[in-house]
């Protein structure tokens, strides 16, 4: 998930570096990620959520994305 993220931002926009700064686990099934990024002239911070459909109960059983959400607060800008 972690790279998927990554990659996106950096095939949208060169000028724009994000980096993970923590990861929760929430309940099974949900990954809960925070970056950070940084652009020419401002600095930000968003959260990714995203919720998976479990296909098993082990640890390398397969998923299947369900739902990813991006969440930005205004106040986590700064130039």
């Amino acid at each position: 998930m972690r790279k998927e993220v990554e990659a996106w931002f950096a095939g949208r926009d060169r000028n724009i570096t994000v980096k993970h700064e923590k990861s929760d686990r929430g309940r099974p099934g949900e990954v809960l990620l925070l970056y950070s990024g940084t652009s020419k002239d401002a600095h930000f911070k968003f959260r990714v959520d995203a919720q998976f459909t479990l296909a098993g109960s082990s640890a390398n059983a397969p998923s299947y994305l369900k739902a990813i959400n991006v969440n930005v607060d205004k106040r986590d800008f700064t130039k």
